[in-house]
């Protein structure tokens, strides 16, 4: 097993544009890892093919390409989140889909609920990307009312509508995503940290489903696949991450109905 995580091909003050290593203001704690979160020359990444970010098990570090700022940065920190996010739940190459599906929602409400500093930034460098100004920071610090759940997810421009179940539609389970139908749904009965992670793993299927992924993937697809449709939804569909940002801050307030 390599001990760095792959590679994919503006933190609150400029850029170091030279030195071996600078961190961000934050570290990340996600399952038995605490992992520094560090911007390095190209020259000095851990992965040899010196692409923008990779994961570093072994020094325990997330690397980020030194010239990276905007909605690169973004991105490249996104896709180290979700790589952490899939290695620290045992998810690997091998895995089926509904593993991969799993591991991402739990990993990003975990991330949500012990890094509040990288969280917070993570909300505010996307908000700067949006077209107006969503609020995605005041959501996530408990100072904007709490937003409705939307009735539909924008995919690639597909509207994938979000449904309600009652206990004798759901059955047993907590939520679905229906193929046939595209829809999500979601029992109307889901409480504490089950709403997020619930929603963010139907919606995930329905994004997995959308660009279409087989039961046992390629672990590369399964990450791409997650990091440009969610990247996605943050960016096209903000009352949708709006709801989930603020849903994973504080689950104990959050409800589907």
């Amino acid at each position: 097993m390599s001990s760095v995580l792959g590679a994919l091909g503006t933190p609150f003050q400029p850029l170091p544009r030279a030195g071996s290593a600078t961190r961000l203001p934050f570290h990340i704690d996600l399952g038995p890892y605490r992992m520094s979160v560090e911007f390095r020359e190209p020259q000095e990444m851990s992965d040899r093919r010196r692409r923008l970010a990779c994961v570093n098990i072994e020094d325990q570090r997330i690397e980020l390409r030194s010239d990276l700022s905007g909605l690169k940065l973004v991105e490249a920190f996104f896709y180290a989140l979700i790589r952490l996010s899939h290695f620290s739940k045992g998810c690997q190459q091998g895995c089926v889909e509904e593993a991969y599906t799993h591991s991402f929602a739990t990993g990003m409400v975990e991330f949500a609920q012990r890094n509040a500093k990288a969280w917070i930034w993570f909300n505010l460098r996307l908000n700067e990307h949006l077209p107006q100004d969503m609020q995605y920071d005041r959501y996530v610090c408990g100072v904007a009312p709490a937003p409705a759940l939307p009735s539909s997810v924008d995919l690639d421009g597909r509207d994938v509508p979000v449904r309600i179940l009652s206990r004798a539609q759901a059955g047993n389970a907590l939520g679905w995503y229906d193929f046939d139908r595209r829809e999500v749904q979601l029992y109307e009965g889901l409480n504490g940290a089950n709403v997020p992670i619930v929603a963010l793993h139907e919606i995930t299927h329905a994004l997995h489903h959308a660009h279409g992924l087989r039961q046992r993937d390629r672990e590369r697809n399964f990450v791409r696949a997650q990091l440009k449709g969610w990247l996605a939804i943050m960016l096209r569909d903000p009352h949708t991450w709006r709801w989930l940002a603020w849903a994973m801050s504080f689950p104990h307030k959050a409800s589907v109905v």
